[in-house]
């Protein structure tokens, strides 16, 4: 979605629907209109009460606003919680990994608990510095991990053999 504020409300409405999929004639659009200061009147203006979510909201100042069900609000989140988790999951694989563990999931599971104990201490999953926190285990925990100055040390004796 380009600068929304040089965009009409039904071109905004227009791209948005064809980012979700839904067709043109399936857009449900209301527009608000301000009768005084405790009352607003919402006026269907297209579609129905059957028509895909979200459904639109135009106001007086021509901004376009959303609707959509606690149900849709709901699953929404949910799949953002779990887009979250999945996401963080990566980012910690991608940092034991980075360290060269000999057990992947030896590391993980060290990994794991001690985040466990930070999210205890009232630290968000998402403050963790997963870099960070992985190095303190191969710091606290060299056994888990391939010591490569060991191994290029190895390589170079084996040269001079």
């Amino acid at each position: 979605m380009n600068s929304l504020s040089k965009k009409s409300s039904q071109d905004i409405i227009n791209e948005l629907s064809s980012h979700l999929g839904i067709e043109k004639h399936n857009q449900t659009i209301f527009h608000l209109t301000h009768i005084n200061d405790k009352e607003k009147k919402l006026s269907l203006k297209n579609g129905h009460e059957l028509a895909p979510e979200p459904w639109f909201i135009v106001d007086e100042n021509d901004e376009v606003k959303t609707m959509f069900s606690v149900k849709t609000l709901i699953e929404f989140l949910q799949n953002a919680k779990e887009m979250q988790k999945d996401n963080f999951e990566l980012k910690l694989e991608k940092a034991i990994y980075q360290q060269i563990p000999i057990d992947f999931n030896d590391v993980w599971t060290v990994a794991m608990d001690e985040i466990k104990h930070q999210v205890a201490k009232g630290i968000k999953e998402v403050n963790i510095d997963l870099d960070q926190l992985i190095s303190n285990i191969h710091a606290k925990h060299p056994n888990l991990f391939i010591d490569m100055t060991e191994m290029m040390q190895k390589v170079k004796l084996n040269e001079r053999l």
